[in-house]
């Protein structure tokens, strides 16, 4: 029996309705998280999850984030990169939690179209899956790909979102 969504705010609902409406139209195959206002999608290497936070009473946080390495050793030099390639791409972020990066960009969703949030998963998707190798190559770690196949050889997953 599928649980029924709690959303914080009716904003919150509403982007979530509009974000699930775009991605069964235009997105092959997504996974919908039945507790949370979360979908996953896979592209090359990486996994994406799209997000639904509430903003202010009014609006509502659409968040594409991809798992782009985890397991990575955290060093000063790699934090130095990140923050260089951030500089460099126009849309979106680089960061570093514990030992795992992500790729991510946030935007107002209440006011969002499908080709707003379709150029957003595009550009996530594909940074991610162009720097998670290089990352892994020169840092150690394993591109979300690799772990979520490695889950059925260990008891390891995907790491949280951050917050």
């Amino acid at each position: 029996m599928a649980r029924e969504k709690k959303f914080n705010t009716p904003c919150q609902g509403a982007v979530y309705v509009q974000v699930k409406s775009f991605l069964d139209e235009l997105v092959d195959e997504h996974f919908d998280d039945a507790e949370h206002c979360d979908f996953y999608l896979k592209y090359g290497s990486t996994v994406v999850e799209i997000s639904i936070e509430p903003y202010n009473d009014d609006d509502a946080i659409v968040e594409v984030l991809a798992f782009c390495v985890q397991g990575v050793d955290p060093s000063a030099e790699l934090m130095r990169e990140l923050l260089e390639l951030n500089s460099e791409i126009p849309l979106g972020a680089f960061s570093l939690v514990g030992n795992d990066v992500f790729y991510s960009h946030s935007f107002l969703g209440r006011v969002m179209q499908a080709d707003q949030l379709i150029a957003s998963l595009e550009n996530v998707a594909t940074v991610s899956d162009e720097y998670d190798e290089r990352i892994v190559e020169k840092h150690g770690g394993e591109t979300a790909i690799e772990r979520l196949r490695s889950f059925s050889r260990r008891t390891t997953v995907v790491s949280p979102r951050p917050n």
